[in-house]
């Protein structure tokens, strides 16, 4: 008998369009079949469609920053790698729009890594003092929707402080290789967290004071002001997040639960504070929970998901928040944060 007909190539193309971005190994042998269909993949035009019509970029994996751990987690079965960096010691600070941001200490510098493209962009410090310090890594393009950034300009804000005392904030950018003087400063007398950023609108949230503070920074107009957590976490450490409505969230993790709140802005009375919105029981999920509540820990987030990270036992694992469904992401290791990289892969990229 003849061969079957070959398929058209729009056929083809709209198959393959509804592969799932979160398995990046299917892309990959998608795109060993026949040299077609590895271009279909790799056109540019494509790729394009392919993240618009998935919208959310899968989580590929994480970075960390214990030193006698892999320093790149990868959560699927996909051509992720662990970093080789132009540095023998670093510190993951950020992720964002697929690329992380690095500070090495052996030079001393800043790097911006993608680990899809395998681009690296080595960056002087900002020319101010501090002793401790921060950081968050963003698109640099107006309106953009942040599903193929790569090779897009970039902005890294740096906030720095020398000591208990002011913090300040300078900004770099990749189009003019620059970083700007820096704004308008605040008196902490706390530390910054080594813990990723959390951006809603045109402000930035940086942990601080060992996560019993948030710090804020208006990227819009340069100024800081800070926000303490809920008096429950005080003495645990839970993280930020962004709720459903798009405002300011808190996870937090009591006995075998976790609490979700929502920060409510200043109304007519001119007060503001936290509001509990949820409490999910753990016991109630999969997740292997003991009997020693302490063995739980809120260790990261995906930003503008409802996905936080619990260490359990050192074991770490991807919570939904809103299906309560949980997936292994992490063995057994030292994590004290862990900083998630989402990107869409495909061929090409």
């Amino acid at each position: 008998m003849p061969p079957p007909p070959e398929l058209p190539e729009e056929l083809v193309g709209e198959i393959l369009l509804h592969l799932p971005p979160e398995e990046p190994a299917n892309l990959l042998r998608a795109s060993l079949v026949c040299k077609s269909w590895c271009g279909l993949l790799s056109d540019p035009v494509f790729r394009r469609r392919y993240c618009r019509y998935h919208r959310t970029p899968p989580l590929l994996g994480f970075v960390h920053d214990e030193v006698d751990e892999p320093r790149f987690v990868s959560t699927v079965a996909s051509p992720c790698s662990p970093p080789a960096l132009d540095c023998d010691s670093w510190w993951a600070l950020d992720c964002r729009h697929g690329r992380v941001l690095i500070h090495s200490f052996k030079p001393s510098e800043l790097v911006v890594w993608d680990p899809l493209t395998r681009e690296q962009q080595h960056l002087p410090l900002p020319p101010y003092p501090h002793i401790d310090f921060t950081g968050a890594v963003l698109c640099a393009v107006a309106d953009c929707d942040h599903l193929d950034c790569h090779g897009s300009p970039f902005l890294v804000v740096f906030v720095g402080m020398e000591g208990v005392g002011p913090t300040w904030a300078s900004i770099y950018s990749s189009e003019t290789g620059a970083w700007s003087a820096t704004t308008s400063s605040i008196e902490l007398d706390m530390g910054l967290d080594a813990w990723p950023s959390l951006r809603i609108g045109d402000s930035l949230y940086f942990m601080v004071d060992q996560g019993m503070s948030i710090l804020r920074y208006d990227l819009a107009g340069g100024a800081f002001s800070t926000i303490d957590v809920p008096a429950e976490y005080e003495e645990s450490m839970g993280t930020f997040v962004m709720v459903e409505d798009g405002r300011l969230g808190f996870v937090g993790v009591e006995d075998r639960s976790l609490h979700l709140w929502s920060w409510q802005e200043a109304g007519v009375d001119g007060s503001a504070g936290w509001k509990q919105r949820r409490v999910i029981e753990l016991t109630t999920t999969t997740l292997p929970i003991s009997d020693k509540p302490d063995s739980i820990g809120v260790v990261g987030f995906v930003e503008g998901a409802d996905v936080v990270f619990l260490s359990i036992d050192v074991v770490i694992f991807a919570l939904k928040i809103n299906s309560g469904r949980v997936v292994k992401v992490g063995d057994k290791g030292k994590y004290f944060s862990i900083i998630p990289y989402s990107s869409f892969w495909l061929p090409g990229v």
